[in-house]
């Protein structure tokens, strides 16, 4: 069905409808403070920072309903440096039969992450970690079929949004490892699901809508008042265990669409489920949450004082005999004006009205306010981070503070970093489980070169003996009997690099982002070459030139190697005469030694038998 990744049907009555059903209640109505917060902390991001009735009073005051967004600036700072800190798979052999076979490994987790773009989806996965406090992504397969018509099996990732999922409220882990339950929704046409399920379609009326608050309806909702002839339902995908096996049920209404029993597993053969999510942090009544959730109330802060300040500045505040002014409001009007003129009745100004001096409290308000936004400044992410010191320090220094600053998001980047390890496992799980034919994947990792990988390679007699030794070849041919064109050459006696026979660990290769020192290492290895006090080569210069990229590198390389070149001749073309006649010596030497070492190589091969030899393509020509 459409954006749903589901497994195909297997057995029926895996879980119960109504069982189904309570368990997306129960989380519905367990989760509803939580969703609450959530979605507050959604709109404080979104910008949606001031209530109906503040936006009202300060319309009022004829103030400007002003919000200086910092929650933003901070997870948009945070998600940039995930960006920035971006890592890439890697598998390592648990035996040494395997350590060139988890080279393939690697290739086909990085070929999966680059077609479905998980770079993208894990980067929306942490967004929602920092929000609203949790998110998640489905390692599944899915059915292809290529321009042949010939059917394969591919690894999917679908990134499920944060209130389009739910799960067991006893769940207290931030990995929900101790879940019992999870799931998602979806919303589609009803017509759609009709097409694809016409078996259910006459139970597809009842539509389980929810009963505790709006975090599970269709978007936007606006749409429901404009049109109202697009019948759209909802489609409830559960996930449960029961004795360590994982089943789903997927429902609408009063009608089970599809149930059945995990088709995945994990590495020991185990029954697990392919929904993958995370959260930042958990309180002791399980709520999940982001690091919004302690930014909200110096938020408020912020925008109160900023306003308070703002008509603080704006307004004045007087005082005055009864009787004095006509009108108050016309004399407030009058004073909000910057060309105001007041009139009083018997003029006594200073002894009956007057005005008070208001611009300590404005000065204490902004003051107030610089302090709140140091406060939200210094969270999570401070300008020691960024590397923005405020002075000039070497890189060694900017680099101490960097480090220094990270310990605080450790904790997030650490949670964030086990998330993604097991959604690689997992992929990397999907590969050995469904990749079971012939298949060439492209690895574009180098600028230079495009190499090709390939998995389960079936291999045929003559393969094998073609990676054989010389020698043990021509025995093996022998011992069987081998002639030209003999048909068992072309037998297949083995599969390379068969996915589902290795044995690997994937970890998270580190690499971090070191152009700081690299620039002030190579600044003092140019200052040392120009000195000329330390002979280096101009080689070593080009390699080691920060940011300059690799074509540029090689061209350089190629200029300074035909410019060595060029006058090692002039050298050699300078030369006294008796030293080129010597040169000639050796090297007429050298030739004759060579040929002798030819000859007698030829005259031990005419004494052995003629026996088959195998050259690419599994032709055999007589030797």
């Amino acid at each position: 069905m459409e954006d749903a990744v589901t497994p195909a049907k297997a057995k029926p009555d895996a879980v119960k409808l109504e069982e189904a059903k309570r368990l997306f209640l129960e989380s519905e109505t367990a989760t509803q403070h939580a969703r609450d917060l959530a979605q507050r902390d959604r709109d404080y991001y979104d910008n949606w920072q001031l209530t109906d009735s503040e936006i009202a009073t300060l319309r009022a005051r004829g103030q400007p309903p002003v919000v200086i967004n910092r929650i933003k600036r901070k997870v948009d700072w945070l998600r940039g440096l995930e960006a920035q800190k971006r890592t890439d798979p890697r598998a390592f052999p648990r035996t040494p039969q395997h350590e060139r076979d988890a080279e393939s490994a690697t290739d086909s987790i990085k070929f999966v992450c680059d077609s479905d773009d998980f770079d993208g989806k894990a980067s929306s996965v942490f967004e929602n970690m920092l929000v609203e406090g949790f998110g998640g992504i489905e390692v599944s397969h899915r059915v292809a079929r290529d321009a042949q018509g010939n059917e394969r099996v591919d690894v999917a990732l679908k990134r499920w949004p944060w209130d389009r999922l739910f799960f067991d409220p006893h769940s207290r882990e931030p990995d929900f490892s101790d879940a019992r339950y999870l799931g998602g929704v979806i919303w589609q046409d009803l017509d759609e699901v009709k097409a694809a399920y016409p078996q259910a379609a006459a139970d597809l009326d009842g539509n389980l809508r929810g009963e505790v608050g709006d975090t599970y309806d269709d978007r936007p909702k606006w749409v429901t008042y404009v049109s109202s002839d697009r019948a759209r339902v909802r489609v409830v995908l559960l996930w449960r265990k029961v004795k360590g096996v994982w089943s789903y049920t997927l429902f609408c209404g009063g009608a089970v669409l599809e149930e059945g029993d995990s088709p995945y597993m994990d590495e020991d053969g185990n029954s697990t489920c392919p929904l993958i999510l995370q959260s930042t942090y958990v309180d002791r009544e399980n709520r999940r949450y982001g690091i919004v959730r302690e930014m909200i109330d110096v938020q408020d802060e912020i925008n109160k004082r900023r306003s308070k300040a703002l008509h603080l500045l704006t307004q004045r505040q007087t005082f005055g005999r009864k009787g004095v002014i006509d009108s108050v409001s016309a004399l407030k009007r009058e004073m909000a004006r910057p060309d105001g003129h007041v009139e009083f009745l018997d003029g006594v100004y200073g002894q009956d009205f007057g005005m008070l001096n208001t611009t300590d409290l404005a000065s204490g308000q902004l003051q107030l306010l610089q302090e709140a936004k140091n406060e939200i400044d210094g969270m999570q992410a401070s300008g020691a981070l960024s590397g923005d010191t405020g002075e000039s320090t070497s890189g060694r220094a900017v680099l101490a503070r960097q480090q220094g600053a990270m310990v605080e998001l450790a904790p997030i980047f650490d949670r964030y970093q086990s998330w993604k390890k097991r959604v690689y496992r997992a992929i990397w799980n999907r590969i050995r489980q469904f990749w079971t034919e012939e298949r060439w994947i492209r690895v574009t990792d180098d600028e230079r070169n495009i190499r090709w990988v390939g998995i389960n390679q079936p291999i045929t007699l003559a393969d094998a003996l073609r990676e054989m030794p010389e020698e043990e070849a021509i025995m093996q041919a022998r011992a069987l009997g081998l002639v030209p064109d003999d048909p068992r050459l072309g037998m297949v006696v083995g599969v390379k690099q068969e996915v589902a026979g290795l044995d690997v660990d994937i970890i998270l290769d580190e690499v971090p982002d070191a152009l700081t020192l690299q620039g002030e290492t190579f600044e003092a290895i140019a200052n040392l070459a120009t000195s000329g006090m330390v002979p280096i080569p101009p080689e070593m210069i080009v390699e080691l030139a920060p940011g300059l990229r690799r074509d540029r590198k090689d061209k350089l390389l190629e200029l300074i190697q035909q410019r060595q070149e060029m006058e090692a001749q002039a050298q050699q073309q300078g030369a006294p005469l008796a030293e080129r006649e010597a040169v000639a010596k050796i090297e007429k030497d050298e030739s004759i030694a060579l040929k002798n070492v030819a000859d007698a190589q030829a005259k031990a091969r005419e004494g052995v038998q003629a026996i088959p030899q195998f050259v690419p393509g599994g032709n055999v020509a007589a030797g």
